[in-house]
């Protein structure tokens, strides 16, 4: 029998990895974020069933959900406001988000969220007291995940 562990340099850290924006399909570097989490929340139904006395559950739908800080230096999420307000379109956002260490033996995981609605947009920030950067914390939705590559497993697990 091997010994197989979990080697602490395969673990994947939250500071390595590149995120890109893709506005009505123009792509740049989301210079701007400081921190990006995006998840699946799964619609699960409850249901029991004639002849059995536990209940069952079954995955119905999903739900793509994140949160995001951003450093106030980009006016592109406000200009996609603006002309909304004005014409009653809003561009379509995409995200490109990397996950990749270095030190790590899994490689990177790498996936583009689709159409991504932000629910916080910056407009102004001022604040005579703070000597900090401005950041803004917003949520946002998602409605699908190109996959364009997953993690491999660590050295040592491939069976």
């Amino acid at each position: 029998m091997t010994d197989q562990y979990l080697r602490l340099a395969d673990t994947i850290s939250a500071k390595e990895g590149t995120a890109f924006i893709i506005i009505n399909g123009v792509s740049r570097p989301l210079f701007e974020v400081s921190a990006l989490k995006a998840q699946l929340d799964l619609t699960v139904q409850s249901r029991k069933t004639l002849g059995n006395r536990m209940t069952q559950h079954k995955i119905v739908g999903a739900e793509g959900t994140g949160s995001m800080t951003m450093y106030f230096m980009d006016s592109d999420m406000l200009k996609l406001a603006v002309e909304y307000l004005s014409g009653g379109k809003f561009g379509t956002i995409d995200l490109k988000v990397t996950n990749e260490d270095p030190q790590s033996s899994v490689g990177k995981q790498e996936v583009i969220l689709k159409n991504v609605l932000l629910k916080t947009i910056p407009v102004v920030n001022l604040d005579d007291q703070s000597d900090d950067p401005i950041t803004v914390d917003t949520d946002f939705t998602f409605d699908g995940i190109d996959k364009l590559k997953f993690f491999n497993k660590p050295e040592g697990f491939n069976e």
